[in-house]
């Protein structure tokens, strides 16, 4: 690596690095502040307002009727999850990363949220894996490398509980939308929620991390129309 990407790489460490210290004290001494998304509002222990013009975001809040049922998989720190509950929708939010669930929580309770947290990966098969704890927290994944992208590295591995999309619903009720944010596992989310997709047919969004042409596939097999909106899919039942 030459000097000059390896000052480029220093550099983007120490921003993120500072930032995510500045985000952990927030949370630990600070309040939680107002975000809005669209017309949508509610409180977060997050420093900045990132996901307010988030497309994906936007268009699962624009889809949901009062009551619907949503997964969040791949909750991170919740903020789908707490702006699809702001507009009386029932979250189920699956999130591994105990530190990251930890945080959700935290935003969960400071809305008055009745939100479900399941503590499990989702993939195509129920089981445990192992779960790379990235240096990025937002980044940590059961994919290793993924864990190292722009910068980051891999500081700490564990095995998580991991489950399907099929055998959660047989617990939990049906969902009205999916939201896949899952750090390059994607298709193995849509692979074990094959019964759901055909049965409930769920509104998906998908938030592609390299290239998405397998999952249109997968999905336009099932009867799906998908709309490319740049940085996520938003797929429909036809």
């Amino acid at each position: 690596m030459s000097l000059m990407r390896r000052l480029r790489h220093s550099l983007v460490g120490a921003i993120y690095a500072g930032y995510y210290r500045a985000r952990d004290l927030n949370y630990t001494y600070g309040r939680p502040t107002q975000k809005t998304v669209g017309e949508v509002q509610f409180r977060s222990y997050e420093l900045y307002n990132l996901h307010g013009r988030d497309e994906l975001l936007l268009g699962l809040l624009e889809r949901i009727e009062n009551q619907d049922t949503v997964y969040d998989i791949g909750a991170n720190v919740g903020v789908y999850t707490c702006a699809a509950a702001s507009i009386g929708a029932e979250v189920v939010a699956l999130e591994p990363n105990a530190e990251a669930r930890e945080k959700l929580q935290q935003n969960i309770d400071t809305n008055g949220f009745d939100t479900t947290v399941l503590p499990v990966a989702v993939v195509d098969e129920d089981g445990t894996e192992t779960f790379y704890l990235s240096s990025y927290p937002e980044i940590s994944s059961l994919h290793r490398s993924n864990a190292k992208i722009s910068g980051g590295s891999v500081i700490e591995q564990t095995n998580v509980e991991t489950r399907t999309i099929d055998s959660i619903v047989g617990h939990h009720p049906q969902p009205d939308h999916i939201k896949i944010d899952v750090e390059g596992a994607g298709d193995d989310v849509l692979r074990g929620a094959t019964d759901t997709l055909k049965t409930a047919m769920p509104t998906v969004y998908f938030e592609p991390h390299g290239d998405c042409r397998e999952t249109r596939d997968f999905l336009h097999e099932l009867g799906y129309a998908v709309e490319d909106l740049g940085e996520g899919l938003i797929c429909t039942p036809r």
